[in-house]
C-alpha cells in the first residue's frame, strides 16, 4: 500500500493526475457525437430536464473523484431554442490533497441537436484558471474560442451538424447505436475540428452502482486527441452505452499510456436543474 501511495504521489508530480482527471470523463465527452448519416426526431429524445448522471471516477486502484452530466432547463440562446447542457468534474477529498480540481462546462444546443450555439467552460484545476468560451458563428460556419476574453484564431467548421463535446453526447444518444454500425463525426473544443469513427461492437450486460444494463461496446479510433490517450502498443480504451431506454453513457474502462482508469455511472435521477455557478 506503501508503494502504492508513493507511485500515486509520484504520478502527481509529474501532473499526470490533472491530466487524467482532466480528460479521464471528457475522454467520453470528446469520442461521443453524431453520426454524419442520421439526425434525431425533435421531441424524441430518450432524456428531459433535469435529468443528472452521476459517475465515480477511479486511477489505478484509487477512488479519485466525481463527474455530473446534467440537462439543465430547456430556454434560449439569443432568441434560438436551446437545450442547456452541463458538466462537472472533481476530486475528491483524497485528491484534493494532491491537486484539487473543479471544473464545470455549460453548453447551449440547437432545439434539433445539429449545432452548438454557446460554449463555455471554467477550469479550476491546481493552479490553472482558465475561464474559456467557444462562440459560433453558423452564418460563416467557424467558431472563435477565447480564454479571459484573449480570442484565438477562428477555426472552420465543415458542412453537416457539429457539437462540442458535451452535446455531442447527447445528439449520439438521440441516435440509437446498433451493432456493427460505425459512427464518424465531427466534435470541435473550438481550437481544432475532429473527425473521430465510433465503432459499435459487442454487447455485454454490466453492472455498476445506478443498476443493471444491457449496453453496447464501443471502440474508439482516438486520432487526432493523442496526448493523455495516445495508446501504447497493448492498450485499449472503451465506453458502453445502454442499447435501451435513456441510452445512459453506462461506463468507461481502459489501459492508455499513463496507466488504467475507469469512470462507472453510479446514479441517474430527474431533478430540477440548477443555475450555472
Amino acid at each position: 500500500m506503501k508503494h502504492g501511495f508513493l507511485e500515486l504521489r509520484d504520478l502527481v508530480r509529474s501532473r499526470t493526475i490533472i491530466r487524467v482527471m482532466r480528460y479521464l470523463f471528457p475522454l467520453l465527452l470528446c469520442l461521443v457525437g453524431l453520426p454524419a448519416f442520421a439526425q434525431p426526431t425533435t421531441g424524441e429524445f430518450p432524456f428531459e430536464e433535469g435529468e443528472t448522471l452521476k459517475y465515480d471516477l477511479k486511477w489505478s486502484i484509487f477512488h479519485v473523484g466525481y463527474a455530473t452530466m446534467q440537462v439543465e432547463e430547456f430556454g434560449d440562446y439569443e432568441g434560438e431554442p436551446a437545450w442547456h447542457f452541463s458538466f462537472r468534474v472533481r476530486t475528491n477529498s483524497f485528491a484534493d490533497a494532491f491537486f484539487k480540481v473543479r471544473t464545470r462546462i455549460d453548453t447551449w444546443v440547437s432545439e434539433d441537436l445539429t449545432r452548438t450555439l454557446f460554449y463555455k467552460e471554467k477550469k479550476r484545476e491546481g493552479k490553472t484558471r482558465r475561464d474559456i468560451e467557444v462562440v459560433f458563428d453558423w452564418e460563416n460556419r467557424e467558431a472563435v474560442y477565447s480564454n479571459f476574453g484573449e480570442k484565438r484564431e477562428p477555426v472552420a467548421l465543415p458542412e453537416g451538424p457539429v457539437l462540442d463535446p458535451v452535446g455531442a453526447v447527447y445528439h449520439f444518444r438521440a441516435i440509437p447505436p446498433r451493432k456493427g454500425g460505425d459512427y464518424v463525426f465531427t466534435v470541435t473544443d473550438g481550437k481544432k475540428a475532429v473527425t473521430v469513427s465510433l465503432p459499435v461492437e459487442s454487447e455485454k450486460r454490466i453492472k455498476v452502482k445506478a443498476g443493471k444494463f444491457n449496453t453496447f461496446k464501443i471502440q474508439p479510433e482516438t486520432g487526432e486527441l493523442g496526448g493523455v490517450f495516445e495508446k501504447s502498443d497493448d492498450s485499449e480504451v472503451n465506453l458502453w452505452f445502454s442499447s435501451e431506454g435513456s441510452i445512459y453513457p453506462v461506463q468507461v474502462e481502459g489501459e492508455v499510456a499513463v496507466g488504467s482508469f475507469w469512470a462507472r455511472l453510479k446514479e441517474a435521477e430527474i431533478r430540477k436543474p440548477e443555475n450555472p455557478e
